[in-house]
């Protein structure tokens, strides 16, 4: 295959400027105090999926299950938000609509999401059984067509409810298929080389070809005229129409073939070989001719092209590491702007405080009340080898300052309690209490401080209370069953076992006496227990109904277990959500998908922050959330409404209010 040099040199060039620009993005300085917060951030992870939307914005989503709104003209992350803790595998736009449809994965189960990005709404979650391995949405827009690896028929899923619909049958199974704008009919390819039609208002097949077999990524284009994809002999164009192959070009054996949009007769093809990568933008003459329009030499350097898109004027290349870039036509390139936070992991409330940790191992503590946090405060951070805090859940309320820092695993750093000593926005000056008293085999399950009490529970059911005054042993309990362990109010420990041997699902131990009282509430598994400010407690269970497991929070009946009230149910396992109260509401993040706050009638979805929630907080007035992205949220928890963000840099922190407020931010001081 011949090339042109003159277009060569310009595709080198592109992509030589653009690593180099690559390069010098991490080093992006602090935001001047003009500055808006924006761009939030890139990808964590491989970017699957790139796509236009009408408003000629650019979406993209990946292994990091973010989905990334991006501005082509200033070549800048414009919005940034979670919509699932997995994996997105594709992603397609719904036609005159601002809606995405996903493919999700974890690894062994597949799901369908829609959502609505302008509004961050998830219009609904479909579960499947087979691998989804291609999804469109029809010419109009009206339903999905779903293809499952293994599946010996299609599925068409209607736009709107998620509601399954009735597909042709017979069709066998298909790499790919779609409609044109009407409907009526629909096109797919058998990897067995087999071309059909449907007529979708009979549900019978009209007509078929036999085409070359085994193409791999078939794409449709050129306003439903053409297929290319490559197989064995190399990149194979087909007329739609007909079936017969109209152009092949055997130099390019491996690769992928990506769209520029269904009207046009063109398309992008990236061919992998040995020794180099090639970037082709191909078309299709008026007379059936297979054209280059554009073609780029990939440096090594540059990690693996995972998508493409092109419009008349940019070219957007997505890689494995998470990095978009954007390059014009004219050769002119400009690097797709982000700014990544420092991410906390950990967080909690101390006194007047909210004491957090972060991945690069600091604790910092910021005032409980975000009101608070003024403009230019220096917040100091110090170096911490602990990844987990614990505070009495009265914290808050009283004023109690103790504050656990401890390891799930065992890295050598015992768990030790600090006092505060100082205010909200110093480094803590108080005491510390080691505690080397303890006999545990890691990793740890749980720990909890409540009054004058430490508790520990580890993965061999090992449970040991100490004293956070002396650091002496004051009791200590041991059952293989146990999976969670609380200190109620009344001093007494809690327990969620697993039913096994006659155990119930919750267990009240006397931890004066050892005297236990079993708790039966129809369950399998105690999975998780929880007692916050007002003593109330709660129990989390898992329970099945033949095949299908439930996981469920119950507000318990310590008195009589049989007057236990179920407050949530969801249908899945999830035994790892965040659950708190505030001012004496509970809220959970159960089903992983946000915030949920169950009042005595109703229930209210907290607004969305960045990142979905991994941490809820009791923080007195104040339902306190922390996201994936490692930002911390405040809410109010009867309402549900976001009052405000904090967000950590490399060398300053922004605390960001809704309405268009002016950011507030200071600096850190790390010791």
């Amino acid at each position: 295959m011949g090339y042109n040099k003159g277009i060569l040199i310009c595709g080198l060039s592109f992509l030589s400027s653009l690593l180099a620009v690559s390069c010098l993005s991490a080093q992006t300085p602090p935001l001047a105090a003009k500055e808006v917060l924006l761009p939030r951030g890139g990808h964590q992870g491989a970017v699957h999926a790139l796509i236009y939307d009408e408003q000629g914005q650019l979406l993209s989503a990946g292994d990091d299950g973010f989905l990334g709104i991006w501005d082509l003209g200033e070549a800048v992350a414009k919005e940034r938000f979670q919509v699932s803790p997995y994996a997105i595998a594709d992603m397609v736009l719904r036609p005159g609509k601002s809606q995405v449809s996903l493919i999700e994965r974890d690894g062994i189960d597949y799901r369908l999401s829609v959502w609505d990005y302008e509004s961050k709404q998830r219009l609904f979650t479909r579960d499947f059984g087979y691998p989804i391995s291609y999804i469109t949405y029809s010419g109009g827009g009206t339903f999905l067509i779903l293809v499952q690896q293994g599946a010996p028929e299609l599925q068409f899923v209607h736009a709107e409810t998620g509601e399954l619909l009735e597909a042709p049958d017979r069709t066998g199974i298909l790499s790919f298929a779609a409609t044109g704008k009407s409907e009526r009919t629909m096109v797919g390819y058998a990897f067995a080389g087999v071309l059909a039609y449907w007529d979708l208002e009979l549900g019978k097949e009209i007509r078929h070809f036999t085409v070359p077999a085994h193409i791999r990524t078939p794409l449709l284009f050129g306003n439903n005229r053409f297929i290319g994809g490559i197989d064995g002999g190399g990149l194979v164009i087909l007329d739609a129409v007909s079936g017969t192959t109209i152009a092949r070009e055997r130099s390019i054996s491996q690769g992928k073939v990506f769209a520029l949009g269904a009207e046009v007769p063109e398309f992008m093809c990236l061919a992998t070989g040995p020794g180099a990568s090639w970037l082709y933008h191909f078309a299709i003459t008026t007379t059936g001719r297979l054209e280059i329009k554009n073609q780029w030499l990939v440096p090594p350097q540059l990690p693996e092209l995972m998508s493409v898109v092109s419009t008349a004027d940019a070219l957007v290349l997505a890689t494995i590491d998470g990095g978009v870039w954007i390059g014009k036509q004219d050769g002119t390139v400009a690097m797709m702007t982000v700014r990544n936070q420092e991410s906390i992991i950990e967080a909690t409330a101390v006194a007047s405080s909210l004491a957090f940790l972060t991945k690069e191992q600091a604790l910092g503590f910021i005032p409980l009340d975000y009101t608070q946090l003024k403009d230019t405060t220096l917040i100091p951070l110090e170096s911490s080898s602990y990844t987990r805090l614990a505070s009495d859940p009265e914290a808050g309320e009283k004023g109690i300052d103790g504050l656990l820092l401890w390891q799930e695993t065992p890295t050598g750093s015992v768990p030790i309690i600090r006092t505060l000593g100082t205010d909200a926005a110093s480094v803590p000056e108080g005491k510390t209490l080691v505690l080397d008293q303890l006999s545990l085999r890691f990793p740890l399950r749980s720990a909890v401080l409540r009054g004058e009490r430490a508790l520990f529970l580890d993965a061999a059911g090992n449970i040991t209370v100490l004293s956070v005054n002396t650091g002496t042993r004051l009791f200590s309990f041991s059952s293989v069953a146990s999976l969670d362990a609380t200190l109620l109010k009344d001093g007494n420990i809690l327990i969620g076992q697993s039913v096994v041997s006659g155990n119930t699902p919750f267990l009240i131990v006397n931890s004066s006496t050892g005297e236990t009282l079993p708790l039966a509430v129809p369950a399998s598994v105690g999975a998780r227990v929880y007692c916050g400010a007002s003593g109330i407690p709660y129990g989390v269970t898992v329970s099945s109904q033949g095949a299908r497991l439930f996981t469920a929070i119950t507000k318990l009946s310590l008195a009589d277990p049989s007057r236990s009230t179920q407050l949530a149910v969801y249908s899945g396992e999830d035994t790892g959500f965040s659950i708190t109260e505030s001012r004496g509401i509970l809220a959970s993040t159960l089903g992983g998908d946000g915030v949920i706050r169950y009042g005595s009638r109703d229930t209210t979805r907290f607004n969305r922050s960045p990142g979905l929630p991994v941490r809820l907080i009791d923080g007195g007035h104040y339902c306190i959330v922390l996201d994936t992205e490692g930002t911390i949220a405040w809410y109010d928890p009867a309402s549900g409404i976001l009052l405000a963000l904090f967000h950590l840099y490399e060398h300053e922190w922004i605390l960001e209010t809704p309405g268009g407020a002016p950011l507030i931010r200071g600096g850190l001081k790390r010791a």
